[in-house]
């Protein structure tokens, strides 16, 4: 139950963190639409992989894959700027962000798309 917690921590600081940028300077985690791209259950297990220990699933992957690399380094850094984060090791953080994303696009190239159950004609 407490590592749930922490997950809803990690979507609160996002956004928090998102929504703290002056007025007259343009978030790019906002401009890109960053927060809205991956279900909040593949954002925890993303976080929990990265600031945490834990794996993503191929199903997160293809999400992530869909987020993007600038949105996926942009909430990483975002994260790191917050003060609940200071006491992290920014370069293992960032290596370990790598290797998610790198593991990522491994299952994206794995991954073909399911045809469709419904045949045209």
């Amino acid at each position: 139950m407490a590592s749930f917690n922490s997950y809803v921590v990690f979507g609160v600081l996002v956004i928090m963190a998102s929504g703290a940028v002056m007025a007259r300077d343009v978030d790019p985690i906002k401009a890109n639409n960053c927060e809205t791209k991956m279900t909040l259950h593949c954002v925890n297990e993303v976080f929990a992989s990265i600031f945490k220990t834990g794996i993503v699933t191929d199903h997160c992957c293809i999400e992530l894959i869909g987020l993007g690399k600038f949105c996926h380094d942009a909430l990483i850094k975002k994260t790191l700027e917050n003060p609940l984060f200071k006491n992290n090791d920014t370069s293992v953080i960032l290596s370990r962000g790598a290797q998610v994303w790198n593991k990522c696009t491994l299952v994206k190239k794995d991954v073909s798309p399911s045809p469709s159950p419904y045949k045209e004609g």
